[in-house]
């Protein structure tokens, strides 16, 4: 048995031995093969190739549709003979390619400008292509390509030349958050005489960091990068430490101080008023027997998500002649979002009142709220003053309002409060109430009227507290608004200060007045007209008509605009980088989550700096030929 074991392992391995052979051969064999044939082909070649060098050269002719030639055609000289090689420029767009291209870059500013995806192209480029025009070509890589290196880089070409212009600006910044993501976009405001206010975006970038040393570093850097470290006046940002060291603006470990010392000159420093407003009535309402806040919210969230609760109030709602109303939620960002939603609740007092207080598992806080005697009193109040608050904050909320406008309308606020306060003001409706409630012996009016005192002792003060820095300063240039006829001892006042800071020579005191009784002439004339007519409301529309009429009659105006353009180029309040922030989170949504920051940059320097529709957009790409250029060359998917 052991033999015939052994006998078949060395059959086994004779078999291998032969098998292994074989291949060996085969592998050689067509090794051999495979270099023979190669030999052949490159032996065939070499004679083709004496045989072509041995015929004479025979001309030949090309026919081809007209383009155009060479400017600078190249010579090659073999023997001697010469060869001039002509290189057509086959890339040259015809009309018809410009047509698309600027159908193209339309449908590219149109998908910015509706917060579309670039990947909704794909789809998008296809369906144009079936129904109107087979050569367009716009799907997301090509979108991207025209927003990123074309649009992008044509809005800060415009920036520049405008800030080259512009005598003096101001910046703003703020944080924003997106997920694990910190940006900083920063905007710039300038004035030009004969266009207005400008309100860009110069920077937008994601640093690691909030503190106060990356954000100057940041700021002074784009600064320098853009030429205008010279030319800043005014910083805004958030009333936070890190920006301004507190209300008084003290300190020298935060932004507004290093920039002080970067600039080497003085800076108005611009918090955002129209968060002071909302923090001021925001702190004077923890005077309230109830937190207001907490209630709309706990009435709001009680019947947002729940059917069954919502038709059970529609029931109340009936019973009570009421009409159903759905309830508002609101922006934690903003107290004064609450206002839409008390009056809300104030329409559905009564069914609100009845259905929660008839059922069995009633929040306590609601239940205490609905149980107390004052509750529909208070929630009249806070929606009477929240009124006054909010008027004051949309009128102060407008991109191109300056910050001396804003400074009238928080001097207004202060007097129209401290008039309330001397007088302990009641509305109508809260004294009837309260008249009510004194018969039935439920309060007592002074009780009342010390929670009234307090509300308005506490907004006074806050607003004093966060306004009064700049105030004097501004109050010097209130003239520039010109509401009222020009006296020279009010502009007088405004050169002593430029000329303090160093912004204008000392020596032009008669050239100014020179220009004053010009100008002075013109306003006198205007500013009844100007005071009636609701279209011409603010300063910078005033004054781009006066600065058009004394260019159009050659009169001078120099040192005068320089005045109007330092007063009209600080902002009012830092609104317009919310509104950045509202629009990045109207492109940056979850679903874009390939959405590189420099993208969104692109895609928001065509947002904000293009300010032109669709249509007045194609216009004036149709009348860029460089731009169409651009968008026909390849050269715009370099970067991306």
């Amino acid at each position: 048995m052991q033999q015939i074991r052994q006998k078949q392992t060395q059959n086994d391995y004779l078999l291998y031995f032969m098998t292994t052979l074989i291949l060996l051969g085969s592998v050689v064999f067509i090794t051999i093969k495979i270099k023979i044939t190669i030999k052949k082909r490159q032996v065939q070649n070499a004679d083709k190739q004496k045989k072509e060098e041995e015929l004479p050269l025979q001309p030949t002719t090309v026919v081809e549709k007209p383009v155009e030639e060479d400017t600078n055609p190249q010579v090659y000289t073999i023997g001697s003979i010469s060869i001039i090689v002509t290189r057509h420029n086959v890339n040259t767009p015809t009309s018809k390619d410009l047509e698309i291209a600027a159908a193209e870059g339309v449908w590219a500013y149109h998908t910015v400008q509706e917060n579309h995806s670039f990947r909704s192209n794909d789809c998008a480029s296809k369906l144009i292509q079936s129904c109107f025009d087979s050569k367009f070509r716009c799907a997301r890589t090509k979108t991207e390509a025209i927003i990123k290196n074309v649009f992008a880089p044509k809005a800060i070409s415009d920036l520049k030349k405008h800030l080259t212009t512009a005598t003096w600006v101001s910046i703003s910044t703020d944080a924003s958050n997106h997920g694990s993501q910190k940006v900083f976009p920063i905007l710039v405001r300038y004035f030009l005489p004969y266009e207005g206010v400008q309100v860009k975006l110069l920077e937008f970038k994601e640093l690691f960091g909030e503190n106060s040393d990356i954000i100057v570093f940041y700021v002074a850097d784009v600064l320098r990068e853009h030429n205008i470290l010279s030319k800043i006046v005014a910083f805004c940002g958030d009333n936070t430490n890190c920006n301004f060291g507190g209300s008084e603006k003290k300190g020298k470990n935060n932004v507004f101080a290093k920039l002080n010392q970067i600039t080497g000159r003085s800076l108005i420093g611009i918090g955002c008023v129209a968060h002071v407003i909302h923090n001021a009535i925001k702190c004077a309402t923890d005077c309230l027997p109830f937190v207001i806040e907490c209630i709309i919210v706990k009435i709001y969230s009680f019947f947002y998500i729940y059917t069954v609760r919502e038709e059970a109030l529609k029931q109340f709602c009936e019973a009570a002649g009421t009409e159903y109303q759905k309830l508002l939620g609101y922006s934690k960002t903003r107290w004064l979002a609450l206002m839409p939603a008390i009056e809300r609740v104030l329409q559905l007092y009564v069914p609100l009142k009845k259905y929660f207080l008839s059922i069995k598992k009633c929040p306590t806080v609601l239940k205490n709220f609905f149980e107390c005697p004052t509750s529909e009193l208070w929630l009249f109040f806070v929606h009477s003053q929240s009124v006054t608050f909010h008027t004051a904050v949309l009128r102060i909320e407008g991109q191109n309002i300056s910050a001396i406008e804003a400074a009238k309308v928080i001097n207004e606020l202060r007097a129209n409060l401290e008039e309330k306060l001397s007088s302990i003001f009641l509305l109508y409706s809260v004294r009837r109430l309260l008249s009510d409630l004194q018969k039935k012996g439920e309060v007592q009016e002074d009780y009342v009227k010390s929670i009234a005192w307090d509300f308005y002792k506490t907004t006074t003060e806050y607003l004093q507290q966060w306004t009064s820095y700049n105030q004097s300063e501004l109050q010097i240039f209130k003239w520039v608004d010109l509401r009222k006829i020009l006296t020279w001892v009010e502009v007088q006042k405004s050169m002593d200060v430029l000329i303090e800071k160093g912004l204008i020579g000392s020596e032009q005191d008669t050239e100014v007045f020179d220009e004053f009784t010009l100008i002075s002439s013109y306003v006198s004339d205007k500013v009844e007209e100007w005071n009636s007519d609701s279209s011409n409301k603010y300063a910078e529309h005033r004054w781009i008509e006066v600065f058009q009429y004394f260019r159009d009659n050659n009169l001078n105006h120099t040192i005068f605009q320089k005045i109007v353009e330092y007063v009209l180029c600080m902002p009012a309040t830092n609104a317009p980088v919310e509104r950045i922030f509202s629009l990045m989170n109207n492109l940056w949504t979850a679903e874009k989550t390939q959405l590189q920051v420099s993208s969104l940059k692109a895609m928001l320097l065509t947002k904000v700096n293009f300010k032109m529709s669709c249509t007045e957009f194609y216009s004036f790409l149709k009348s860029s030929p460089d731009l169409l250029q651009q968008i026909c060359s390849n050269e715009k998917y370099t970067s991306i």
